[in-house]
């Protein structure tokens, strides 16, 4: 006899984002009067199949990833940012290159206390973030 197996998915659309239940809203409400910046998905990456990025704010500071310099990320790879920051703040996506200078993915303004996604665009590169209030 055959187990089967069940998986939920969550379908999110271009103007919203969801968070599994007792997740990231949760941890939404943790960042007081910010926002939580929930995962990050490849869209389309710049070269080789992969981008090595990094989230920094809008002091040039990076706040993601935390115990690393960057994330190796494929096209069509989800991985999670959870990470408060203000509304109204600028954050960069960083294209880290060991022999050129480092390109800039794109930029994003938190727009307030709304659930939704957001898009770093520039070039051939494409990433959305979901971002809880």
């Amino acid at each position: 006899m055959a187990a089967a197996a069940i998986s939920v998915v969550t379908l999110v659309g271009p103007a919203t984002a969801q968070a599994a239940p007792g997740t990231g809203k949760a941890a939404a409400n943790l960042c007081g009067g910010g926002v939580f910046l929930d995962g990050i998905r490849a869209l389309e990456v710049s070269e080789n199949g992969r981008d090595e990025v990094r989230i920094v704010n809008g002091r040039g500071k990076k706040i993601w990833p935390v115990t690393a310099p960057y994330v190796s990320i494929a096209r069509d790879q989800r991985v999670e940012v959870d990470k408060c920051v203000k509304v109204g703040s600028l954050q960069r996506l960083i294209e880290v290159d060991d022999l050129d200078s480092n390109d800039n993915l794109g930029s994003i303004r938190i727009r307030g206390h709304v659930t939704r996604n957001y898009e770093f665009r520039s070039g051939e590169s494409r990433y959305r973030i979901g971002v809880i209030r």
